[in-house]
């Protein structure tokens, strides 16, 4: 497989939106790259910014879909705001996004509550005035403020583009009339090092497939991972595709 079976690389991190699937389907050939990564004796993860879903729900997406996988290798922008938040030693937090987000933080036992000295700011897709309003006036009170990732807009249905989380951390930032603290999400090779640190890998053992150069790519090489890039853009500093399935030649 095209840059794949370097017998130094152990496993392989697939970014999900624009690269494994479009919205509800799966994009030629992803399931058979999958498929010969595993064959090669791959380490295979799959990992997302979206932090509308549950690493369980994301999982059941994948599966459902027909792609094999198990639990343990998705990880989402969700899970990793909350275990960031955890670790952190953050006890109770405000959530300024989806219902999925604050079940990832209350299942690490992070309280979510209106009286919080943290928010956190996720994607959620009925965003709306009365919820900005609503996070403005903890966030006006709070100590921290930290975004799920910075994504101006994602490949949707039929590689529709989205407005991204982005979107809303940039209207509780105009609101607020400053930055957000700190953001968990890629390009931020947090994701990485929680895979990493989970299943005893190295950087240089890594190889991240992504169809965004800005959080993927960038990402992998602020880790010190190889990485591919899927598109139609040429990057001199990366190894890149035109589509997934050019890497079973």
């Amino acid at each position: 497989m095209k840059y794949i079976e370097d017998k130094n690389i152990r496993a392989v991190l697939f970014d999900l939106d624009g690269t494994i699937y479009y919205g509800s389907k799966l994009i030629p050939g992803a399931d058979e790259v999958v498929r010969r990564c595993r064959e090669l004796g791959k380490q295979v993860y799959f990992m997302t910014n979206n932090s509308t879903k549950t690493r369980k729900q994301i999982w059941e997406k994948l599966t459902g879909m027909g792609l094999a996988c198990s639990y343990e290798e998705v990880y989402t922008g969700s899970y990793a705001a909350a275990l960031y938040a955890h670790q952190m030693g953050y006890k109770t937090v405000y959530i300024m996004g989806s219902d999925a987000l604050a079940e990832e933080f209350a299942g690490l036992g992070v309280t979510v509550s209106d009286h919080a000295e943290v928010v956190i700011v996720g994607y959620d897709m009925d965003f709306n005035y009365q919820k900005l309003t609503d996070a403005l006036q903890v966030a006006l009170r709070a100590d921290k403020i930290i975004a799920c990732n910075l994504e101006h807009h994602y490949p949707g249905e039929n590689a529709k583009r989205m407005p991204g989380c982005g979107a809303m951390v940039g209207a509780l930032e105009g609101s607020l009339g400053r930055k957000v603290d700190y953001s968990v999400g890629k390009p931020n090779p947090l994701l990485m090092d929680i895979i990493c640190q989970d299943k005893g890998l190295k950087p240089e053992e890594i190889i991240v497939v992504g169809d965004t150069y800005a959080s993927d790519i960038v990402m992998a090489h602020k880790y010190g991972s190889r990485a591919v890039y899927i598109g139609e853009e040429s990057h001199e500093d990366t190894n890149c595709v035109r589509k997934i399935s050019e890497l079973l030649q």
